[in-house]
């Protein structure tokens, strides 16, 4: 077997178990951010009987599996939807990383071969970011737009490479820009025309034209579903075109249904599922 292929191999392996880690580490996110606490602080209790947690019960996904999903002190059942978001972060890391095995900087190379494995940093980072988000809208129904701003920040950090690449900038920020262009115009109909009312065409028209939808749109009540669209408009310029698509008609398709709350608490998942598809799908230019 070539050197560089088992290199490959134990790469996507070390990727995996990295994501498994950092899964344990957004189960603490997920729980705390919302309560504004801290997240590099405290240390791990049971729900039920309050015992702080050893080591030997915090190994990713299989202390859960090993203690059979209940806690080792007080027998009370343990969710598995710990075991499971350690499980997929793993698992969604080691299928991006696989994919862009190429990426891999191989000691000695020239420090420009470094710029395709940080770029891979990054969207492993962005994964965790959009894993967290999208759970916390389960949760709570709602989203936070300091996630949102997680997103731009990384897709800055991402941009920010390009400058030890010059030729790949204008390819990143034209499918960017598109992206963001198409996105935008999506949410701006969707603004406009949805949810969908059973008025008469005259009504409607009438409402658009004064201006009724769109402050409906903005409404306090409504705050969720502008936290939504901002994570949807972040999450598409970040990841680019043709990569965006998917997501872009997802996301349109699930916010054009006119009872939104009952859709609310997925529109994370949604997001997140589609643009992971589109990232594998088309691999390319921002990622």
């Amino acid at each position: 077997m070539d050197i560089v292929w088992i290199y490959q191999i134990m790469n996507t392996i070390f990727a995996g178990i990295f994501g498994l880690v950092i899964g344990s580490f957004l189960n603490v996110c997920i729980y705390r951010i919302p309560e504004g606490r801290t997240i590099v602080k405290g240390h791990s209790m049971c729900m039920s009987c309050g015992h702080e947690l050893g080591a030997s019960d915090l190994v990713p996904l299989f202390s859960w599996i090993i203690l059979k999903g209940k806690c080792r002190y007080c027998g009370s059942p343990i969710a598995s939807r710990y075991a499971k978001i350690e499980g997929l972060t793993g698992g969604v890391f080691a299928v991006l990383s696989w994919q862009r095995r190429s990426a891999y900087y191989l000691p000695g190379s020239p420090i420009k071969d470094l710029i395709p494995f940080l770029s891979l940093v990054i969207l492993l980072l962005l994964t965790a970011v959009v894993i967290v988000s999208m759970m916390i809208q389960k949760d709570h129904k709602t989203g936070m737009y300091r996630l949102s701003a997680g997103v731009i920040i990384l897709y800055a950090a991402r941009v920010s490479l390009c400058f030890l690449d010059m030729p790949a900038l204008k390819p990143i920020l034209m499918s960017s820009s598109k992206s963001l262009l198409v996105a935008a115009a999506i949410l701006l109909l969707l603004m406009i025309f949805c949810p969908f009312e059973c008025v008469s065409l005259r009504t409607a028209f009438r409402d658009i034209y004064k201006g009724k939808t769109v402050r409906k749109y903005f409404a306090s009540a409504n705050r969720t579903i502008r936290t939504t669209d901002l994570l949807f408009l972040a999450i598409c310029t970040a990841i680019g075109l043709p990569a965006a698509l998917l997501c872009i008609f997802a996301y349109a398709a699930a916010r054009a249904v006119s009872k939104q709350e009952i859709l609310l608490p997925y529109m994370g998942i949604i997001i997140a599922a589609s643009a992971l598809a589109g990232v594998i799908i088309f691999p390319g230019y921002v990622f």
